[in-house]
């Protein structure tokens, strides 16, 4: 075949080329000027009838959990799964753990220091995560404030924990 046809050609397909991707190209702008869903000078939009929109009170979707106790809202996203709703070490993953979560109603737990309870949050201790990273100081200093605000187990009724608990040999 002769090289002029094959110049011919090319020269062809790259003409051909160019003419569809600058077609293509020419719709693809993302220039905020040109956005059909705005024109110059174009005239405020109506607001909706009066009443059409219903007016709900918020405030009363608000938890009492979050509103009141902040701490109480923390412990029970990052602390209730190992040590429980009511801080006795009996949360829903404790049976699979190691070492069995401290129950954070026990008077040895409670006799802490608030510093030596806020040193644990932030560090971690054995198979607990350090939560420094996570929460802030004011929410770990919520999550101590909740620790002491637990129940008495001496005060409460004989509660025994659960037999996932108790097969541990801790009770």
């Amino acid at each position: 075949m002769n090289p002029q046809i094959f110049s011919r050609i090319g020269t062809q397909l790259s003409l051909y080329t160019g003419i569809i991707l600058g077609v293509l190209v020419w719709g693809c702008s993302e220039d905020m000027r040109e956005q059909p869903s705005f024109s110059y000078q174009e005239s405020p939009r109506r607001h909706s009838p009066q009443g059409s929109v219903p007016q709900v009170d918020l405030t009363a979707f608000r938890t009492s959990l979050t509103q009141h106790d902040p701490g109480a809202y923390l412990f029970s996203i990052n602390c209730a799964h190992c040590h429980g709703t009511e801080g006795m070490g009996d949360g829903p993953v404790a049976g699979y753990l190691p070492e069995l979560p401290a129950n954070l109603q026990a008077p040895a737990v409670q006799k802490k220091a608030d510093d030596v309870l806020y040193g644990i949050v932030t560090d971690g201790k054995d198979v607990m995560p350090a939560f420094e990273k996570l929460l802030t100081h004011e929410e770990r200093r919520d999550l101590v404030s909740f620790i002491r605000s637990l129940p008495d187990p001496r005060q409460s009724s004989n509660q025994r924990p659960p037999e996932s608990v108790q097969k541990k040999g801790m009770f």
